[in-house]
């Protein structure tokens, strides 16, 4: 934390690594892989809560205790954790006691909602109040939540979009967001306007880069002005396991996002996300760790 003159608090950001970067790394040696990302380098990490091969919990597998004397030992600071329902469940039935006790015996200190498949306003301003329950009970236990966007959350309703409903309509005490930054790309939005517009309410960003090749950036512009109500039609057909790219190879003019940043003083973590799908995930992350120390 940095203090200015007249009072002014700036924020000092710091690198984290959300873990769906190696999810299926994790699937296969959890442990392991906790210590190749600690060996080169990450401090703070951002926990996935499940084996996606499986579906079991992590915490159920290997227990908490066990979990924790881990992340002790290596040094990482599990500072957040992506926590979604299961397939068929709304957001509402989700076990979020069991999510949330979990979750601080780990010492993170946020809890994120990964993805809403939202596609109209019935439905987003029922998720707004979902969210504002679940961020209580966040509240009340004394953790932080946070929504997580992706680009669909970015469909026009008139002159607004899905996710200015998400943001006017729930509690600003109760619920915060994680915004990727690139996901706003692929929605048509500009991401540093939309981080100014949030203000204090996200401190946290998701960073990842997208290929030169991609054609168009935004994912509506694809639909050729169809009002699509299939919110995955547009991750099924339109977004393709190789538009995503180690940081710094792709679209995204990191020098200027981060002198942004870092003058805007908001954001705590840059935390990167890599959902590139080409080469050895290991060394796609390494990269990726240079790339952000060079503006971090």
């Amino acid at each position: 934390m940095k203090f200015y003159k007249k009072g002014e608090v700036k924020m000092t950001l710091s690198i984290g690594l959300n873990l769906f970067s190696v999810f299926r790394e994790l699937n296969e040696d959890y442990f392991g892989t906790l210590e190749k990302v600690a060996e080169m380098g990450y401090q703070n990490i951002e926990l996935i809560s499940s084996n996606f091969s499986t579906g079991e919990r992590f915490a159920d597998t290997f227990t908490l205790p066990v979990i924790k004397k881990k992340l002790d030992e290596l040094g990482l600071n599990a500072f957040a954790a992506h926590e979604g329902v299961a397939p068929g469940k709304s957001l509402i039935e989700g076990n979020w006691d069991k999510i949330i006790e979990e979750n601080a015996a780990l010492g993170c200190q946020s809890i994120v909602f990964p993805m809403a498949f939202i596609s109209g306003s019935e439905d987003t301003l029922q998720t707004a109040e979902h969210l504002n329950v679940i961020g209580n009970k966040c509240k009340e236990s004394g953790l932080d939540f946070y929504y997580h966007n992706h680009a669909h959350e970015f469909k026009r309703i008139g002159e607004s979009s899905l996710f200015d409903l998400l943001v006017e309509n729930t509690d600003p005490g109760l619920v915060k967001f994680e915004l990727d930054l690139v996901w706003v790309m692929r929605g048509g939005y500009n991401p540093i306007s939309v981080l100014e517009k949030l203000g204090n309410r996200c401190d946290m960003i998701h960073q990842k880069d997208l290929g030169q090749h991609v054609d168009p950036v935004n994912i509506f512009g694809a639909l050729n002005g169809e009002d699509n109500e299939d919110t995955m039609k547009l991750y099924r057909e339109i977004v393709k396991p190789t538009d995503f790219v180690n940081l710094g190879t792709g679209i995204v003019n990191f020098e200027e996002t981060y002198n942004k940043l870092n003058n805007m003083g908001i954001v705590r973590y840059a935390i990167v996300e890599n959902e590139g799908q080409q080469g050895n995930k290991f060394t796609s992350i390494a990269s990726d760790l240079k790339i952000m120390e060079n503006y971090v």
